[in-house]
């Protein structure tokens, strides 16, 4: 898999999570059975911003032409992706979350595995 395949699948993911993160807040805290207050909408929303941010690089990312660039993207993807893995697998096995919270560990593992793996073990494909 190239850096060009992964942005691409990464780009839709990214896009609905943002969206939904920064237009329907209270929604996605309630689907993980988190408690709903200004604080968490807040931080809700300023995710979903990074989160478009991220998806940003992405789409312009694919057809860049220049390989440095598309790598020192898929490193803030890697970094970003790595922190959401760790963070997701905290608060679930805290139990703070409920089932549904899963998927973003497993969703966050993947893609730092798919970005790490073309960083560092197939270099020639980035």
């Amino acid at each position: 898999m190239k850096l060009h395949h992964l942005f691409t699948i990464n780009f839709p993911i990214a896009v609905l999570f943002g969206l939904t993160c920064s237009l329907l807040p209270a929604l996605v805290l309630q689907m993980y059975g988190l408690s709903v207050d200004d604080a968490a909408i807040w931080v809700t929303r300023l995710v979903g911003g990074a989160i478009l941010g991220f998806a940003t690089l992405m789409w312009f990312g694919r057809k860049t032409a220049a390989v440095e660039s598309r790598r020192s993207i898929a490193l803030a993807l890697l970094v970003q992706d790595a922190v959401g893995f760790i963070a997701s697998m905290e608060i679930q096995l805290r139990g703070s979350i409920n089932a549904l919270g899963w998927t973003s560990p497993i969703l966050y593992g993947a893609l730092a595995f798919g970005y790490a793996y073309i960083l560092f073990v197939r270099p020639a494909d980035s």
